[in-house]
C-alpha cells in the first residue's frame, strides 16, 4: 500500500475517532455535558475529507490540492450522478424482492429515509465530509497498483474501521457488527466501478454517497 495512503488512513481514522470519543463516552455514562460531548461532531464527520487535504497539501502544496479537486471539473463522468444516487435504493428493494420470492415476506418498512433533523443533516454532510478522502484521495491512488477489486476492498474495509465509534453506541443490534462491514465494502466495490466509470468523478461518489444517506438501513432497528 503507498505510504500517502497509509497516512491519510491514519489521520482519517484520528480526526474521527477523537472527536466522536466524548459522545462515545457520555452514551456510556461518563459524566460529559451534551453540548460538549456533540460539539465536535461536525468535524469529526469531516475527518476523511480533512485528512485527504492536509494529505494532499504535504504531498504537493497548492498543486495537490488543485489535484484533488480537478476530477468535480470533469463534466464527462456527470451522467452517472442519477444511476448513483439511485443505486443504494435499488439494490435495497432488488433484494427485499428476492426475500419474498423466497418466501421471507416483506417488511413493513421498505424505504429508511431520513425523517429528523438530525438525519437530514447527515444525509448532506456525510458525502461532502468523507468522499473527497475515500474516493477522491485514497482510491485513486490504490487503484494503478492494486487495481479495481482489492482498491475497492481495502478502502471498504478502512471505511468500515472509520465507522467503528458510531457501531459501539449503545442500543446498536448485534447484527449490525455482521451485515455492516459486508454491507459497506460491497458497496465500497461498486462505487469504485462507478468511479472508474465516470472517470474519476468525485460527484458521482457524492451522488452514491448521498443515495445511502436517503435509503439508510442502519435505521431499520429505529422503525419498529
Amino acid at each position: 500500500m503507498p505510504p500517502s495512503v497509509v497516512r491519510f488512513f491514519l489521520l482519517a481514522h484520528a480526526i474521527t475517532w477523537l472527536c466522536q470519543l466524548p459522545l462515545l463516552l457520555q452514551q456510556w455514562g461518563a459524566p460529559i455535558p451534551p453540548d460538549v460531548a456533540m460539539a465536535p461532531l461536525v468535524l469529526g464527520a469531516t475527518g476523511p475529507s480533512v485528512a485527504a487535504a492536509v494529505c494532499a497539501w504535504r504531498e504537493r502544496g497548492r498543486g495537490g490540492l488543485s489535484g484533488l479537486l480537478s476530477p468535480h471539473r470533469a463534466p464527462a463522468g456527470w451522467g452517472y450522478a442519477p444511476l448513483a444516487l439511485c443505486m443504494p435504493a435499488t439494490l435495497h428493494l432488488l433484494g427485499l424482492a428476492l426475500l419474498a420470492l423466497v418466501g421471507g415476506g416483506t417488511p413493513a418498512t421498505l424505504l429508511y429515509a431520513p425523517v429528523t433533523p438530525e438525519q437530514r443533516g447527515i444525509a448532506f454532510l456525510a458525502p461532502i465530509g468523507e468522499e473527497l478522502g475515500w474516493r477522491g484521495y485514497a482510491l485513486r491512488r490504490l487503484l494503478p497498483a492494486a487495481g479495481p477489486v482489492r482498491a475497492g476492498l481495502v478502502v471498504g474495509v478502512a471505511w468500515t474501521f472509520w465507522h467503528l465509534p458510531t457501531m459501539c453506541l449503545p442500543g446498536v443490534p448485534w447484527w449490525s457488527w455482521v451485515l455492516s462491514p459486508l454491507f459497506i465494502v460491497s458497496l465500497s466495490v461498486l462505487m469504485t466501478a462507478l468511479h472508474i466509470r465516470s472517470g474519476g468523478s468525485v460527484l458521482v461518489a457524492w451522488a452514491a454517497h448521498l443515495g445511502i444517506h436517503l435509503d439508510n438501513v442502519s435505521r431499520a432497528h429505529l422503525s419498529g
